[in-house]
């Protein structure tokens, strides 16, 4: 009886003492980190995330082989395939020009993996304006060949001055909302319009992905004037 009292003393010991390590064990385990995603949700705080986001290269070379996979048309510069889809290739370098505005990007897109085949050219500025909306404003180049190519040595687009770009009207300007993750950024309904013609220009932007996609429409019938892939967005997928 005694040896068995000893023996079971024995066991209990060690039990305790296994449990003793498990609590050190499980004490002494590293927290695992949680990882914090900030949201930006103030407008300052949205405008510089999408000055993270835009500046890069872009193509839509996948969205253009999944067209041609299913049959749908591609336009080429020789017209076949006119209003389908768009093959493009986007640029959009951040420029330190404090004399145009604080916030800068110099835009080049090209067709058909063509550089001199240029479809945009545009200093965008952004701001926030009295009502705490981000808008987009648009600035079309005075000489259209002057800076093509200018993203190969971004260093020239220090150089450009207010006289050599002039803005398209306040009525033109994107207008920014917040989507989740993405940005949208719009014209406002048919306000950009000259004569009898509307322009609408709408981008969706993502950290990896800028979209686009435009259309000019009749301001008396809405009546489509021109399109491409049925207006839908052109996904142009972050390259570099």
């Amino acid at each position: 009886m005694k040896n068995l009292n000893q023996k079971l003393m024995y066991a209990l010991g060690l039990l305790v003492l296994l449990a003793a390590c498990k609590e050190e064990k499980k004490t002494e385990a590293p927290a695992v980190a949680e990882e914090v995603v900030k949201v930006a949700t103030t407008t300052k705080e949205q405008l510089a995330e999408i000055m993270e986001f835009w500046p890069g290269k872009f193509n839509n070379d996948n969205q253009i082989a999944k067209a041609k996979e299913d049959g749908e048309a591609v336009w080429m510069f020789d017209d076949t395939g006119e209003g389908g889809w768009l093959q493009v290739e986007s640029h959009y370098i951040k420029v330190d020009n404090p004399a145009i505005g604080d916030n800068v990007l110099y835009v080049e897109e090209y067709r058909n993996h063509e550089p001199d085949s240029i479809y945009r050219q545009r200093i965008y500025t952004l701001d926030i304006d009295s009502t705490e909306t981000i808008r987009v404003k648009m600035w079309p180049f005075k000489d259209k060949k002057k800076y093509v190519g200018a993203w190969r040595n971004p260093a020239v687009l220090k150089n450009i001055t207010v006289d050599e770009i002039n803005a398209y009207p306040d009525k033109c300007d994107l207008i920014v909302k917040k989507d989740g993750d993405a940005y949208d950024m719009n014209m406002n309904g048919k306000d950009c319009a000259f004569g009898n013609k509307v322009f609408n220009y709408q981008v969706r932007l993502t950290k990896d992905v800028f979209a686009y996609r435009d259309k000019i429409t009749l301001l008396d019938t809405g009546e489509l004037v021109t399109t491409a892939a049925d207006y839908a967005y052109h996904n142009l997928d972050r390259i570099d």
